[in-house]
């Protein structure tokens, strides 16, 4: 797959998950700059590191040949199994999901909460937003 290609496909799921290109490499971290995704999506990059490339593309929940998504992950539930690996209390998918689409962590459960935005990696958190997203009809820009 050449980069022009590939360039197509991360500006149509950044898209989908209504993101700035800003917003994405500060998701992928410092491996990728903004001016790097929009030279990537425009067309106008020749090379692209693998280092850089991997993680957009996991980010986005791409695989290397950017024409289909990874199997269903099951974002919501990877985040409450991480979450509750330390913790008595049991946060549950729907209490995950209700918190994404309201902006209120449950009573109780503000630990787990951090362990799901500080360790659990960036493509589960999003895919459990888009899961949150669908499930409660709230736009994911909202999430």
């Amino acid at each position: 797959m050449q980069l022009q290609e590939i360039g197509r496909a991360v500006v149509l799921r950044r898209a989908e998950l209504d993101l700035t290109q800003a917003q994405l490499a500060k998701l992928v971290g410092a491996e990728l700059s903004r001016f790097t995704v929009n030279q990537l999506e425009t067309g106008n990059v020749v090379d692209l590191a693998i280092n850089k490339l991997i993680p957009l593309l996991s980010v986005l929940g791409l695989d290397l040949n950017a024409t289909r998504y990874r199997p269903e992950q099951r974002g919501l539930h990877k985040a409450t199994i991480s979450a509750n690996v330390s913790y008595k209390g049991h946060l549950t998918e729907q209490l995950l999901a209700d918190a994404l689409t309201s902006g209120h962590i449950p009573e109780g459960y503000e630990s787990q909460m951090s362990v799901i935005l500080d360790e659990v990696p960036v493509p589960v958190v999003i895919k459990a937003a888009e899961e949150a997203s669908s499930r409660s009809g709230t736009p994911l820009r909202q999430i």
